[in-house]
């Protein structure tokens, strides 16, 4: 009974564990009231000519009930993206790389698509898959 009792607690334990990287844990760390069915993470590193065209097209893509979130390191050139005066869901900025230091989100880590289905990691050269998910969420 009491190896029973061990077991139960340590699977509890084991799923509580795992349940680190969903979209409700992002949007409890960054304070977002009301994050939707899902979460888009930018982590802005590497080729910023792909970064612009991703940012380009989210803002002309007929996004709904989500949120994008950028971990950025300099929000002012950030908030002069049209993605920010266009876009149609609401974006927040992680500038004290919040999610990085929860162990949210890697390093390398580029894209993130977080929902009740799980997380799905998108490369920024090839960021065209990214909107086939979207436009199933």
């Amino acid at each position: 009974m009491r190896i029973k009792r061990i077991l139960i607690v340590s699977i509890i334990f084991l799923v509580l564990g795992c349940s680190g990287k969903n979209k409700n844990r992002v949007a409890e760390v960054l304070e977002i009231p009301e994050p939707g069915d899902w979460i888009l993470v930018i982590h802005p590193e590497g080729c910023k000519t792909c970064l612009d065209q991703l940012y380009q097209e989210l803002s002309d893509f007929e996004l709904a009930n989500g949120v994008i979130v950028i971990v950025a390191k300099n929000t002012k050139t950030m908030r002069l993206n049209p993605l920010f005066q266009q876009s149609s869901v609401p974006i927040y900025l992680d500038e004290e790389k919040k999610l990085i230091t929860e162990g949210i989100v890697d390093l390398q880590d580029q894209i993130l698509l977080f929902s009740a289905d799980g997380v799905e990691a998108f490369e920024i050269l090839n960021y065209e898959s990214l909107f086939t998910s979207l436009g199933n969420k």
